[in-house]
């Protein structure tokens, strides 16, 4: 969401890319969406964040090692009514299941920016409690604990306002709408052009329905262990003190944390030179594991 004050270049240049991103994106609702397919590399797997979208991950591809597939994961419910599922434990075992029918071999690299690192998360404990290798864990600026978040009818702007700003539009609402759903329309149809205009009306509907969901059973997860090894990338412009984010993370994993420093705000993360590093310290990360020991 845009800062307050202001907005930065960066405010500016993200804008501009997630219309880019969006438009290149073409609308695929799959639930496995192929970023990029080929490469005889373990593929990359990104947990969608809160918008229940992954098509911002295509800004990634210029940034991983061709050698490896990458792949966005997205919700149930876009594409035609199905049921939500009631807890990240259920989420997760969807999304492995879908990784497994995608790549039934592992090792499984797993990715997710924001609150897809916590989905991300989610689905590494699935995968290693069916006894499969997560190869990599790199979670983006993500925290264990989101119950700052909700998806209560009191705050549904604020979740509206991520749906305006990821589609390019100003995220304009405010907890003084009456309306927050019918407002959102009313910005959506008042700037043709940027894509959401098209959607019919029950696919918008399903959106704003699944980001209502995802929140409230990520508010619900409590995370226990990962054993294989996570990157973790540090927004480290604004936001909270580095050492507090670490503490969060570490006794939930199996392994020192791996830690990279980005010098970026966490709303900025998936802008080139931020992703510049993540890509990079990802393929490093992969093409390490892949070296044979002893």
């Amino acid at each position: 969401m845009a800062a307050v004050g202001l907005p930065s270049a960066e405010d500016f240049q993200w804008a501009r890319q997630r219309r880019a991103t969006m438009r290149a994106a073409g609308g695929v609702l799959d639930l496995v969406l192929p970023l990029r397919v080929g490469g005889d590399g373990p593929p990359l797997f990104c947990a969608h964040p809160i918008v229940g979208l992954s098509w911002c991950y295509r800004a990634l591809l210029p940034h991983v090692g061709e050698q490896h597939p990458v792949y966005g994961l997205q919700p149930r419910g876009l594409r035609r009514p199905e049921p939500l599922p009631a807890s990240m434990a259920e989420m997760a075992r969807d999304y492995a299941d879908q990784i497994r029918l995608t790549q039934p071999e592992g090792p499984y690299p797993l990715l997710g920016w924001a609150l897809g690192g916590n989905i991300a998360f989610a689905i590494a404990e699935e995968l290693e409690r069916r006894g499969h290798q997560v190869g990599l864990l790199a979670i983006m600026d993500a925290a264990p604990d989101v119950t700052e978040l909700t998806g209560t009818d009191v705050d549904a702007w604020k979740l509206y306002n991520f749906v305006l700003a990821e589609f390019g539009y100003d995220p304009s609402l405010t907890a003084e709408e009456p309306d927050p759903e019918a407002r959102l329309l009313q910005v959506v149809h008042r700037r043709p052009g940027l894509g959401l205009e098209d959607w019919p009306l029950p696919r918008l509907q399903a959106l704003l329905r699944i980001i209502r969901n995802t929140v409230t059973v990520a508010r619900g997860y409590r995370p226990e262990q990962v054993a294989g090894p996570v990157q973790f990338f540090a927004a480290m412009r604004q936001g909270r003190p580095l050492e507090v984010k670490l503490a969060e993370w570490q006794p939930l994993l199996g392994q020192p944390i791996e830690l990279v420093e980005v010098d970026c705000a966490h709303r900025h993360m998936l802008l080139p030179q931020p992703l510049s590093v993540v890509g990079a310290a990802v393929t490093e990360r992969l093409a390490r594991a892949a070296v044979p020991t002893g």
